[in-house]
């Protein structure tokens, strides 16, 4: 009974992230329609920055959030303008092709600027606490609440500012909300920013967790895919629910299947994302329908 609370504990704490992780990707798909091919490459480029930071300044990862985010908030404005705009009108065939020929490219850089050589964030903290029979790792319980908070953040935003519902007007029907004066290439850039920035804040979370290398990007884009068909697009409770299921059920295969270790991430996500396509389509969560409007 302890070894399955344990693992239970353990998914759930995987699914905190994986639900932050994959909110960028779903979020930009459901607005712009854009399914970004290059995401785990923005999420590998928030890990390091973080180690970045903290190898030249001694920045917690935490900590360095206050500087990614905005920083990266930036860096997918100036993506959107230059380079997004331009996608969105087209087949996603051609968005595929662009985005993972940006995914390429952002992997090639960093193996040059930083070699292929894992990096890794040794925080002073990297232990565990117990909790009766429980242990729980102290930087993954911290990751799991930081990612809740940015969770709850991003959905008061969306639900309760006026940015937020134009957010939510565009992904409905972007006609209709230029009609009523909304500028839609500025609600895009200011989306392509968040989802940037949410998904290099997801990278400077994990890590303390794991070695940081130039190609760790594609399985979580490979991931965030799969949560998105999970949970619907751009739906913050289904973002969460769908990442906890994929973090569960992978901690308890690890667990419970001898033999096969913690690095079936990639298998498990290919197994849910085939059986999900073929059997509800629709998802698992049908009422949550992507951005509604109140």
């Amino acid at each position: 009974m302890t070894q399955f609370l344990q693992a239970l504990v353990s998914g759930l704490l995987l699914g905190g992230f994986y639900g932050v992780m994959v909110l960028g990707f779903s979020v930009l798909w459901g607005v712009m329609g854009i399914i970004n091919l290059a995401h785990g490459e923005f999420l590998m480029t928030g890990a390091y920055l973080a180690w970045l930071l903290f190898r030249n300044f001694g920045v917690d990862p935490f900590a360095s959030l206050l500087l990614i985010i905005p920083v990266m908030f930036w860096v997918g404005y100036g993506l959107q303008k230059i380079l997004l705009n331009r996608l969105v009108e087209r087949p996603h065939l051609t968005t595929l092709l662009v985005t993972f020929g940006l995914s390429i490219s952002l992997a090639n850089l960093h193996k040059i600027l930083y070699s292929a050589d894992p990096r890794n964030v040794p925080v002073s903290y990297s232990g565990a606490f117990q909790l009766g029979e429980i242990s729980l790792p102290i930087v993954k319980t911290i990751l799991f609440g930081v990612a809740l908070a940015m969770m709850l953040g991003l959905y008061l935003f969306l639900q309760h500012t006026r940015f937020g519902r134009a957010i939510r007007a565009a992904a409905q029907n972007k006609d209709a909300a230029r009609i009523v004066g909304i500028d839609i290439e500025q609600i895009y850039a200011i989306t392509a920013g968040l989802c940037i920035a949410l998904t290099a804040a997801a990278g400077a979370m994990i890590s303390p967790t794991q070695a940081i290398f130039p190609f760790m990007g594609q399985p979580f884009t490979l991931k965030a895919f799969t949560i998105t068909v999970l949970g619907g697009l751009g739906q913050i409770p289904g973002a969460l629910l769908g990442g906890v299921l994929l973090g569960v059920t992978e901690v308890m295969a690890a667990t419970y299947i001898p033999g096969i270790g913690t690095n079936l991430g990639v298998a498990i996500s290919l197994i849910l994302l085939v059986v999900i396509l073929v059997v509800r389509p629709q998802g698992l969560f049908p009422g949550l329908r992507p951005m509604q409007m109140d």
